[in-house]
């Protein structure tokens, strides 16, 4: 078996939500000395770079991260190709034909956007669900679904989280090197920070794929 990371890394001023809190990095507290010790601290948002929303995001009255059962975390997935990381779409229930989403916890897409992360270009425009394809998802008892992109909507809409979070669907957002995945037969793990009462939390991203397993 080997391991895949899907995780952008956090650093100072990197690309965040426009509105959100700026990353301020990871200062260090204390350095290396004859007296002393590393020490680094954090402070940004729970939904910096590669992230969960729990339903709580959107619909009120649900538990938060914290409260979630690890299961929720962890799955088989499958990644859709859509998109070849230039061209915005709003992705269709079209993508999903020949896909049995009844043997699968996870739906990832691959629109390439993740070749944008750093610049501009980033968080101004980009691929998303349309809710036709997210009532499809939402109605296949899923445990999430994510994507290389900042949201499963547009920057002004929500019509996806308002259908995938009733279904109890955690969303995966901000995905890295979906390209290095086979198209299934692997194992997803996004674990989130054990923050209390939060709707989101940054996650280390990682699936762990077969060895004969290549991408397609």
């Amino acid at each position: 078996m080997k391991l895949i990371d899907l995780t952008h890394t956090i650093v100072p001023d990197m690309p965040q939500w426009p509105g959100d809190k700026q990353p301020l990095g990871i200062p260090r507290n204390s350095r290396h000395g004859p007296d002393s010790h590393m020490s680094s601290s954090m402070e940004f948002g729970c939904h910096v770079g590669t992230h969960i929303d729990a339903p709580l995001h959107f619909l009120v009255g649900q538990p938060g991260i914290d409260e979630m059962p690890l299961d929720r975390f962890i799955g088989q997935g499958v990644v859709i190709r859509a998109g070849d990381g230039e061209t915005v779409q709003v992705l269709g229930p079209e993508v999903c034909e020949g896909i049995d989403l009844a043997a699968t916890d996870f739906v990832l897409f691959d629109t390439g956007w993740d070749r944008h992360w750093g610049s501009e270009r980033f968080y101004r425009e980009w691929s998303y669900l349309s809710p036709e394809l997210a009532e499809l998802l939402a109605a296949s008892q899923l445990k999430g679904v994510g994507l290389d992109t900042p949201s499963l909507d547009s920057f002004d809409g929500r019509a996806a989280h308002d259908i995938c979070a009733p279904a109890g669907m955690i969303n995966l957002e901000n995905l890295a090197n979906l390209g290095a995945l086979p198209s299934r037969g692997f194992t997803l793990m996004v674990m989130p920070l054990k923050l209390q009462g939060t709707e989101a939390s940054p996650v280390r991203a990682l699936a762990l794929v077969p060895e004969f397993q290549e991408s397609v």
